[in-house]
C-alpha cells in the first residue's frame, strides 16, 4: 500500500511539475529559424519539378503521385491527417466539373435571326449547373457591371437589368482603388450582382483593340472549357458557374459595334465621360447553350501539427500543389513543370512544416498545412477547403499563403502582399528586422496580386492572410532583381521552361523559408489573433461570430 501510495505521489508531482510549453523569444527564433535548410528545399523542387510528374495537373495519375509524395513528407515530420472531419484521411476529396460547349447544338442570334458565328463574333462558357439552356432578351450595356456605391462608383445607378442580357467590359475604373477594383471586377463578384439584379445572362467583352484577348481565350476555351468545383450537391463555385443567371460569354467588340450600326465606340466615349451606356438601337439576342461536363476528382492534403495551450485554434499554411500539366511544345518541349509555379512554395511550406515539427516545445495554436489543388484552375482548391474547413471556420486565425516566392536571388527585400490591411504586419515588421530585410510596397499594384492566389479564398470568409513576395532590391545591383523577376515572368512562367535550373538562388529561398517560419511562429504564439485593420476594405468580409461555433 505504502508503495502504491508512492507512486500516485510520484505522478502527482510529474503532473504539477510538467513545464509549461516555452516560446521562443526573439534570439532564440532567429537562431532557430537558420536552421532551414537549402538543400532539403532543392530536393522538394526537384521531385515535384520532375518531367515525370508532367506538369502535375488535377486529375491525371502524376498528380496523384504528387499528392503522395506530400503525404510521405507529412507522416516523416509527424504531421497527422486532417483530410476529413473523422482524421483518418490526408485527402481533402472534392469534386471538380470541367464543362464544354457542343458548338454543333448551341448558336446565336441576333435581331432579324442574323446567325452569329462561334470564335469570330462570340463564344460561350460551358456551364456546370445546366446543361441545356435557351434564352431570348435585349442587350443592354452595363459598363464594368459594378456596383461599389460605398467606394463612390455604380454602373446601375440609372440602369435596370432585370431579364436583360448584359454586356460588361473586363476589368473596372482606375477610380477604384487597386484592392477594391480587384475583387469588383473578378468574375465572381460580377455575375453575383447581376444574379442579385434579376439579369437573365452575361457577356464579356474588352475595349476596343482587345481582339487578341477574345482570339487567345476563345481557343483556350472552346479547346479545354472551364472548371467549377461543387461545393455542395448542386452548387458550384468557379469560371462554369453563374449563379441565378442562364448563361455567360464573350462578344467581340467589333460584332458589337456592327450590330449597333457603329454606335458602340461612341458609345465608350460616352462612358469615359460619365454619361452612362445607352445605345439608340435596340438589340435582341436569341441564343442556345449546350454543356458537355465531366467530373473528375482531386483532393487538397491537408495535415495537422498539434498546439499546446490553445490547440483548439489554427494558423493554416497553404500552397497550390498544381500546375498546368501538358501543352502546346516549346522548342520541342511539351511538359510545363512549374518548377518555380508552384513547386518552390511547397518546398517552402514542407520545410516551414518540418521546422515546426522539430521544435522542442509545441506553439500555443495548431498549424494546418495545405497543399491545395486547382489553383490554376481558378483556386478551386482553396476555395472548397475555405468553403468546407475541416475545423470550425471561426478557430482558424490566420491564412500564409505560398504561391510562387520567385527565388531569384539573394533576399534583400520583401513585398508582405496583404499584411498592411490587418495586424499581421506588426509581426512581418519584427521578422524583416531580425533578418535585416527591407519591407518595400507591392512594385506591381495593377496586378492586384494578393487577390490572386489561393489566399484570396480565405479573406473572403474573414480570415487575415499574408502572401510573402520576394522585392527587387538586391546587394550588387543598381536596378535591383527587376530584370531578373521579369525574365521570370516573360520568358518562364507558364512555359516549359519553369525547371529547376540557374533560375534559382537558394540562399535566396533559405531566408524566404526563415522570414516565414518566424512570421508563423509570432503570429502563432501570440495572445491575440490577428485583427483587420479599422479601415481596411477587407473588414468588410470578417466574419460574424455564430451560436453554431
Amino acid at each position: 500500500m505504502k508503495n502504491l501510495l508512492f507512486v500516485f505521489s510520484f505522478l502527482a508531482l510529474f503532473v504539477y511539475c510538467k513545464p509549461k510549453p516555452t516560446v521562443l523569444d526573439d534570439e532564440a527564433l532567429l537562431s532557430y529559424a537558420k536552421s532551414a535548410d537549402k538543400d532539403l528545399i532543392e530536393r522538394h523542387i526537384a521531385v515535384l519539378a520532375n518531367d515525370s510528374l508532367r506538369g502535375r495537373l488535377p486529375g491525371t495519375p502524376e498528380y496523384d503521385i504528387a499528392m503522395k509524395y506530400i503525404v510521405d513528407q507529412y507522416q516523416s515530420m509527424g504531421i497527422t491527417p486532417l483530410g476529413n472531419q473523422e482524421r483518418s484521411s490526408y485527402f481533402q476529396t472534392l469534386t471538380i466539373r470541367n464543362s464544354l460547349i457542343d458548338e454543333g447544338n448551341s448558336f446565336l442570334l441576333a435581331g432579324n435571326n442574323d446567325t452569329l458565328i462561334a470564335g469570330t463574333d462570340y463564344f460561350y462558357l460551358g456551364n456546370a449547373s445546366e446543361p441545356e439552356v435557351e434564352f431570348e432578351g435585349e442587350l443592354v450595356f452595363g459598363g464594368f457591371g459594378i456596383d461599389a456605391s460605398d467606394f463612390g462608383f455604380n454602373d446601375f445607378e440609372d440602369l435596370n437589368v432585370k431579364g436583360k442580357i448584359v454586356v460588361l467590359f473586363n476589368g473596372g475604373p482606375e477610380v477604384l482603388k487597386a484592392t477594391e477594383r480587384a475583387h469588383f471586377s473578378s468574375l465572381d463578384t460580377k455575375v453575383k450582382t447581376l444574379s442579385e439584379k434579376g439579369a437573365l445572362g452575361v457577356f464579356f467583352t474588352t475595349f476596343p483593340g482587345g481582339r487578341g484577348n477574345f482570339n487567345s481565350s476563345y481557343d483556350r476555351i472552346s479547346k479545354d472549357g472551364v472548371n467549377s468545383v461543387m461545393l455542395s450537391p448542386g452548387k458550384y463555385s468557379g469560371r462554369s458557374s453563374f449563379g441565378d443567371l442562364k448563361f455567360g460569354g464573350y462578344l467581340d467588340w467589333n460584332f458589337i459595334n456592327r450590330i449597333t450600326q457603329n454606335e458602340a465606340d461612341s458609345l465608350v466615349a460616352q462612358y469615359n465621360r460619365g454619361e452612362g451606356l445607352h445605345p439608340k438601337t435596340k438589340i435582341i439576342l436569341k441564343g442556345k447553350v449546350v454543356s458537355l461536363s465531366t467530373d473528375f476528382e482531386s483532393a487538397n492534403v491537408v495535415g495537422l501539427l498539434e498546439g499546446s495551450d490553445l490547440k483548439n485554434e489554427y494558423v493554416i499554411h497553404t500552397a497550390h500543389l498544381d500546375h498546368i500539366g501538358v501543352g502546346k511544345p516549346i522548342n520541342g518541349d511539351s511538359i510545363y513543370n512549374g518548377a518555380h509555379d508552384n513547386a518552390s512554395g511547397i518546398s517552402a511550406m514542407l520545410e516551414i512544416a518540418r521546422l515546426y515539427s522539430k521544435l522542442k516545445s509545441k506553439p500555443k495554436r495548431s498549424v494546418i498545412f495545405a497543399a491545395v489543388t486547382a489553383e490554376e484552375m481558378g483556386l478551386l482548391g482553396s476555395t472548397y477547403l475555405a468553403e468546407n474547413p475541416v475545423v470550425p471556420a471561426a478557430s482558424i486565425i490566420a491564412n500564409v499563403n505560398t504561391d510562387m516566392p520567385t527565388w531569384v536571388g539573394p533576399l534583400v527585400s520583401i513585398e508582405p502582399l496583404g499584411a498592411e490591411q490587418s495586424s499581421i504586419m506588426g509581426v512581418v515588421e519584427k521578422s524583416a528586422k531580425l533578418l535585416n530585410l527591407i519591407i518595400d510596397e507591392d512594385h506591381l499594384p495593377e496586378e492586384v496580386r494578393f487577390v490572386r492566389s489561393d489566399n484570396y479564398s480565405f479573406v473572403k470568409v474573414g480570415i487575415p492572410a499574408l502572401r510573402m513576395k520576394t522585392g527587387i532590391k538586391s546587394i550588387d545591383s543598381d536596378t535591383g532583381l527587376d530584370s531578373a523577376i521579369t525574365h521570370m515572368m516573360t520568358e518562364i512562367y507558364h512555359k516549359p521552361s519553369d525547371e529547376l535550373g540557374d533560375s534559382f538562388d537558394f540562399d535566396g529561398a533559405k531566408t524566404y523559408v526563415e522570414l516565414q517560419f518566424m512570421n508563423s511562429y509570432l503570429i502563432n504564439n501570440e495572445l491575440e489573433r490577428p485583427t483587420w485593420n479599422k479601415y481596411s476594405f477587407f473588414k468588410n468580409f470578417e466574419r460574424k461570430p455564430s451560436s453554431t461555433e
